[in-house]
């Protein structure tokens, strides 16, 4: 078999069923060989970025990883954003990027990006774990082993990329593959030690909350989570990356911490008044802590658990860390005796207490959305919230919600309510980068093959996203359609870069024309790419239009004329409008 062959064969042998790809000479020997077999399909993108975000969302929602391929230059450039959002969200993906024959390496050859030419590999060192160049085929296998272990390692788990000159993909190459031990995909493992000072630490005073992050997502430990919670009586906010890990319909759920969070997890921890904090699989940035709030930091004790010690911590004085996996830890300390555990368990009822009073205190998030409008003009407009609202009406519990970076993304993160793990998608912890979301799902629906870990094939998919994320990478719904992913796109139309408008009317109306945007009609355009169209300038219509885009099986575009309505969370509001690019 040749290289690009022994490549393929690799991709089969971990479960692999789909490499997202934009064509170029450079790779043409690696397209010829997915043509020659059948288990795994190259799914043809519209862009190269987009291709790179499939293979992320194919990564997040399928528990193994994602694949893309580009040919050299450009074909590879395109993909670095996509790589920077991979690689600060740990996410799991291998880029594969043709190259130049190597006897036309250095001499002016066209899109000539190897270590001679433009140096691709240099660029994407910063974003990626580790990148290596195969200029020699008999070390095909050996390069593969060793991005496949950097790519899953828990110190260094994240994208790692192979560049391959378009000869060496055609040599001839000798060896075999053994797949990757599972536990790699998972690791399980932690300090002992530090879990049984956990009890000690923890003990002092009743108000103790937990924080779960996506790492409590990515090790799968909803289950333990949720049995510690009930076994002390311990409320649980969530990140937003991490929502639905744990029940939203709980009744020790406090919701979402961050921007676009819930009331009660905000007044629970970031008033200064906790006794004992927490927080497990999350890196306290800045969405997450509204801006590293000063009230996040608890009288008595910080504790924090994260599978990378690099994480721990940056903004936040730890009196606790605890290094290793969340799910192992949660069942570690779930499995701690009665002796052991007794002095939480008796603060138990006094917790309780503080729980309700909390939930008391605040309205539910679905309560008179509209009273976030910023003026009258916007009365005859969609409010967000209603949409959100009617789209979790309409969906069902285990719909994958994907969302964008953007206005609409805090309307979302707000509104929706999560009931399962692996049901919410976001990236916006560091990168935010605009239109993830529609090629990221995209790729969540062909990864969740039957019987996945993480989601099923059935389950809806649906993209909340913005007209600015639209214009962006709104193309790829000509790559669901053409495929026939089962997509719904939810396009909030409120002609403009919402937040950072709000922000620019602050300022001057030239400043607010700048980040204006005509109306453009997304369902016209979904029906020129081959998908469906629905236009819902009412909100009595939007229940319908949802029920017709869920009954439709196919992608489809719902355009939501909506208004600019300021973030849902209005006492944050002004750090959310000072702090976010989008």
């Amino acid at each position: 078999m040749n290289v690009a062959d022994a490549i393929v064969k690799v991709l089969r042998d971990e479960g692999i069923r789909h490499v997202f790809c934009v064509p170029g000479a450079a790779i043409d020997p690696l397209l010829e060989a997915l043509s020659r077999q059948h288990d795994v399909e190259a799914v043809v993108c519209a862009h190269e970025a987009g291709a790179a975000f499939a293979a992320d969302g194919y990564s997040r929602a399928s528990g193994r990883f994602g694949v893309y391929a580009t040919t050299s230059g450009p074909g590879f450039t395109n993909t670095m954003t996509a790589l920077a959002t991979a690689y600060t969200d740990r996410s799991a993906v291998l880029a594969i990027s043709g190259e130049v024959r190597r006897d036309a390496m250095g001499r002016g050859a066209f899109q000539d990006s190897s270590a001679a030419g433009m140096r691709a590999n240099s660029m994407a060192t910063p974003v990626t774990a580790l990148q290596l160049d195969l200029n020699v085929p008999a070390l095909t296998f050996n390069h593969l082993h060793r991005l496949l272990n950097g790519m899953l390692g828990h110190a260094t788990r994240g994208p790692v990329h192979l560049s391959i000159p378009a000869d060496v993909q055609r040599a001839d190459v000798a060896g075999s593959w053994s797949a990757l031990d599972e536990r790699l995909y998972q690791p399980r493992f932690v300090d002992a030690h530090s879990c049984g000072a956990f009890w000690d630490r923890v003990d002092a005073g009743h108000k103790v909350a937990i924080l779960a992050g996506s790492g409590c997502v990515q090790s799968r430990a909803a289950e333990e989570l949720k049995r510690f919670a009930e076994r002390f009586d311990v409320p649980v906010a969530t990140t937003l990356a991490a929502k639905g890990v744990f029940p939203e319909d709980h009744p020790l759920s406090l919701g979402v911490l961050g921007w676009c969070g819930n009331h009660a997890a905000h007044d629970a921890l970031t008033r200064g008044e906790l006794d004992a904090l927490f927080v497990i699989g999350s890196r306290l940035n800045m969405l997450d802590t509204v801006m590293w709030s000063e009230g996040l930091k608890p009288r008595h004790a910080m504790i924090v658990n994260d599978i990378n010690v690099s994480n721990v911590f940056r903004d936040y004085e730890v009196d606790l860390s605890i290094l290793g996996d969340a799910r192992t830890c949660l069942e570690m300390l779930n499995d701690a005796s009665h002796e052991v555990s007794a002095r939480l368990r008796a603060s138990r009822a006094a917790r309780r207490d503080w729980v309700s009073e909390l939930k008391a205190r605040h309205t539910s998030n679905h309560a008179d959305v509209r009273r976030h409008a910023r003026a009258d003009s916007l009365a005859a407009s969609i409010h967000p919230g209603d949409a959100i609202l009617a789209l979790r009406r309409v969906m069902p519990r285990s719909t994958r919600l994907f969302i964008d970076s953007g206005a609409h993304a805090f309307f979302a993160g707000h509104y929706w309510t999560a009931y399962e793990p692996g049901r919410f998608f976001t990236s916006i912890k560091y990168m935010g980068a605009m239109g993830w979301a529609i090629p990221a799902a995209m790729g969540a629906q062909l990864g969740a093959q039957p019987g996945a870990q993480l989601t099923e094939p059935n389950d809806p998919c649906v993209v909340v996203t913005g007209d600015g994320c639209m214009l962006m990478h709104g193309v790829e719904i000509q790559t669901a359609a053409r495929y026939g992913v089962p997509l719904i796109c939810v396009v909030f139309n409120n002609s403009a870069f919402g937040n950072p408008k709000l922000r620019a009317d602050r300022v001057s109306e030239a400043m607010a024309r700048l980040h204006a945007l005509p109306t453009h009609d997304w369902a016209k355009f979904a029906n020129s790419v081959g998908a469906l169209g629905i236009t819902v300038d009412d909100p009595l219509k939007l229940t319908h239009a949802f029920e017709q885009a869920l009954a439709a099986k196919t992608t489809v575009v719902v355009d939501v004329r909506t208004g600019n309505y300021p973030t849902p969370t209005e006492r944050f509001d002004e750090e959310a409008l000072a702090g976010s690019s989008h």
